[in-house]
């Protein structure tokens, strides 16, 4: 049997982002994990529960969007989310709509805007669990979980 040491300084620091428009997980890894759970305020999608008609020229003649009002709330959601990635780390974003696409879109705009450069990747998952979470920033850190043998 082998033991594996780490130090601190061989493991790169990374960030593993899972995002709806409901609730995000953020995993930190520099050489233990480290969790904040964000739950948003951002409404549900409007369903019309009676005919409702989406002409684009009624549209353009003023009609309301009728999700402007969840779109403000996701907005500041994805920002609140953004303003907690570390901005040293390299980050992956995950989720299963188009939520944690919009969210890598925002990190890569401040990057620019501050002149960062870091690796931001986005990529569709299912809902995964904090161990999943966890095992997945320790594998991109370049420092996975020791594996149990079955006897």
């Amino acid at each position: 049997m082998t033991s594996r040491a780490t130090s601190a300084e061989a493991v790169e620091s990374r960030t593993v982002v899972w995002i709806d428009s409901r609730r995000a997980l953020l995993v930190r890894w520099d050489g233990a994990p480290h969790v904040v759970r964000l739950e948003s305020e951002v409404p549900p999608r409007r369903r019309g529960g009676e005919h409702v008609t989406h002409d684009a020229i009624l549209r353009t003649m003023g009609a309301p969007d009728p999700d402007r009002h969840r779109s403000e709330h996701l907005r500041q959601f994805l920002e609140q989310v953004a303003a907690r990635i570390d901005p040293r780390d390299a980050v992956e974003i995950v989720g299963h709509g188009p939520v944690h696409e919009r969210l890598a879109d925002l990190v890569a705009e401040q990057d620019a805007r501050h002149g960062r450069s870091r690796e931001v990747t986005a990529r569709p998952a299912k809902v995964l669990t904090e161990a999943q979470l966890i095992a997945r920033v320790r594998e991109i850190a370049g420092d996975p979980a020791p594996r149990s043998r079955r006897r």
